[in-house]
């Protein structure tokens, strides 16, 4: 019988012949990964277009039917492809021609464009359009009117304005006439009350002064004054909300409703009780912003000072979103006439308030100033009685007795031209979130 060799080579050839199948497998799965990646990525490329094979285009949000003469109106816009980034022309009809009054650049990322002009007031309808690149938006069409005639004989010379409740009453009438001559463009008077005993006060007031006001020249606004219930319940807020802009609505109802003389109805929130949530302060005041622009179709303003909005609204992106489609009356005392002093700012050890009408340097977006509360009553045809000490000799106004006094009235300024107070009338003057910085 012949010896066979120890078999050394087996074992090795079977490990490598083992290993390379292994490999092979590995290389196989591996150019199967690599295909599927391949083949993925091939696929998205397809499926997500290259910038410059986006459609090009250009939009403008709608604008108001019509437009007061030397009204400042903000438009908007976005640009799309490879228009991202470029120039945007602001173009109106001059004859047959087109003429361009404002060129801006629109955002690379995001493509948003926005820029403020004024209507001109050479004429009484206006054609207008955006131009980027070859591509331009359709005409729009807008009827230009006249601006009521405001003098500005405010402090800072802005056009001046009070507001009134049975405060600034002693039980005569006031002199609108006497109010007006002393530069007096409009007046708010509270209309409206949450609770019911100050409402049934506030009637007799409102209705005899709207219309006396109104045939002085004097425009009319009128507001209401808040009160929010203390629940955590937000169905209990919210029906509230909705009963207390309800009671608003019909009282504007009852008074004429709006007409060329009369402001948006204005809601004013303050002192609210400190167990109540920001959350229910912000639901309450949203529903009836809400409720009353829904019964009312005009958008109402909204009054507060600044330590509350900033202390007792939430300061999310969706309520400051929300707050800046609304004109701010703020309280704040200071001199309109001094040109250091910023609205919304606060004293050097305080300077900001947050806000969604705050900007970058902590100035408001702001629509009307309350400056001061000491308003002469004298002046504006309103009579009263001293604090204390007799009637001054030279006076024709006041009355014998004890009262708040002579100095007791609100003044307010308006930011703005006579025509942009115009266009707050008729409600084509509505805030949009393009004009902050």
């Amino acid at each position: 019988m012949t010896a066979q060799a120890p078999n050394f080579v087996s074992p090795l050839l079977q490990f490598a012949l083992r290993r390379n199948e292994s490999d092979s497998v590995i290389l196989s799965r591996l150019s199967k990964s690599v295909l599927f990646i391949a083949v993925t990525l091939v696929l998205s490329l397809l499926a997500v277009p290259s910038e410059a094979a986006v459609k090009r285009s250009v939009s403008m949000t709608p604008i108001p039917a019509s437009l007061i003469a030397g009204q400042q109106i903000t438009l908007s816009g976005k640009t799309t492809g490879g228009l991202k980034g470029s120039k945007v022309k602001i173009q109106i009809k001059q004859g047959k021609k087109w003429k361009t009054l404002k060129t801006v650049k629109s955002k690379k990322k995001g493509g948003k464009w926005s820029a403020t002009i004024t209507a001109p007031a050479s004429t009484p309808a206006l054609s207008i359009r955006a131009l980027s690149g070859t591509k331009k938006t359709k005409v729009q069409s807008i009827a230009v009117v006249a601006p009521l005639n405001f003098v500005t004989v405010g402090p800072g010379t802005r056009i001046l304005g009070v507001d009134l409740s049975r405060w600034q009453s002693i039980g005569e009438a006031l002199d609108f006439n006497r109010m007006a001559a002393a530069g007096v463009a409009y007046a708010f008077i509270k209309g409206s009350d949450g609770l019911a005993t100050e409402d049934e006060k506030a009637v007799p007031h409102v209705t005899e002064w709207a219309p006396a006001a109104k045939a002085a020249g004097i425009l009319v606004g009128y507001y209401h004054f808040a009160r929010i219930p203390v629940t955590a319940d937000p169905n209990v807020i919210v029906a509230d909300a909705q009963a207390q802009a309800a009671q608003a609505a019909a009282r504007l109802a009852a008074l004429g409703g709006y007409d060329e003389r009369t402001l948006p109805y204005v809601l004013d929130v303050e002192g609210v009780d400190p167990t109540i949530t920001d959350e229910m302060v912000t639901l309450w005041t949203f529903t009836w912003l809400d409720a009353m622009q829904a019964a009312t179709a005009r958008v109402p303003i909204f009054y507060s000072y600044r330590n509350f909005i900033a202390s007792r609204y939430l300061q999310d992106a969706p309520t400051i979103e929300k707050f800046r489609n609304y004109h701010l009356w703020l309280a704040q005392p200071g001199n309109p006439a001094d040109p250091a002093v910023q609205v919304g700012q606060g004293l050097s050890g305080r300077p900001c308030y947050e806000s969604a009408w705050k900007q970058t340097d902590c100035s408001y977006v702001w629509t009307f100033w309350q400056y001061t509360n000491s308003g002469d009553r004298e002046l504006y045809g309103i009579p009263w009685r001293p604090s204390s000490g007799d009637c001054p000799v030279d006076v024709t106004l006041c009355r014998p007795g004890r009262d708040s006094g002579r100095n007791h009235l609100d003044l307010n300024v308006f930011n703005g031209t006579a025509a942009d107070l115009t266009a707050l009338v008729s409600g084509s003057w509505v805030r949009s979130a393009a004009e902050y910085r």
